[in-house]
């Protein structure tokens, strides 16, 4: 650096320089080189700076985007929660391929629960059961078998509650003026049925009937043959 401005200082003051210029002092042409070099040295400190600082500058510009980049990924992983069907428990009897207890997911029809224990048997008695009828937990459903004697239990006979025969009168389903043809159902009590579904939902089973007002086992005891909560 300093081979170069010396080498600028002969550009500009040749040694014939000094003995063309009789005005000038040799000290004054001294101090004025001098001084020239001086400013040539600073400013090419300076320019050497800048580019330092500017190679700097945009290092850490690269090292600042590295590290900002991780930032932008999610910190967590949203998973949607899993469902799980609620599941029933049914005792498939009579005319069907596998006869057994079956887990099916509620709700379901006794097709569901034929259709698990490999279809109807070739014996079936395929018009004396509904297989649109919804079935519960824990009940049993009996397929008849052609020649069976024919019984009210004979095409779904239930645990939980009495079997309903083909002319049960639904209480989920039925108004006031069919509910109070059943017996010892007056209007008064076939409207507080009609009322009691509409403020609690349909009866899961037919003995729910007894939280109506003014309906007691005495009473739940002469219909519960002639009921159901079919939809």
């Amino acid at each position: 650096m300093y081979q170069l401005a010396y080498t600028q200082y002969n550009r500009m003051y040749p040694p014939d320089l000094e003995s063309s210029m009789p005005t000038l002092s040799s000290d004054r042409v001294r101090w004025f080189a001098t001084a020239g070099v001086l400013v040539l040295v600073v400013l090419i400190l300076l320019t050497s700076f800048s580019k330092s600082s500017a190679a700097e500058d945009a290092t850490r510009l690269v090292k600042a985007d590295a590290l900002v980049a991780p930032s932008e990924l999610p910190t967590t992983i949203s998973v949607a929660p899993q469902t799980t069907a609620a599941r029933i428990g049914v005792d498939v009897i009579g005319a069907v391929q596998q006869p057994g207890v079956y887990y099916l997911d509620d709700p379901a029809r006794i097709a569901d629960a034929v259709a698990a224990a490999g279809g109807l048997a070739p014996d079936a008695d395929r018009e004396r059961i509904n297989l649109a009828a919804r079935v519960s937990d824990g009940q049993q459903i009996r397929v008849p078998r052609v020649g069976d004697d024919a019984q009210p239990s004979a095409a779904a006979e239930k645990s939980d509650r009495s079997p309903a025969s083909s002319a049960a009168i639904s209480i989920n389903r039925a108004d006031a003026t069919t509910l109070a043809g059943l017996a010892g159902i007056g209007p008064t009590t076939a409207e507080a049925i009609v009322a009691y579904r509409t403020s609690n939902g349909p009866f899961k089973r037919i003995e729910d009937v007894q939280n109506v007002k003014g309906i007691g086992p005495a009473l739940f005891s002469k219909i519960k043959d002639h009921i159901s909560v079919d939809p």
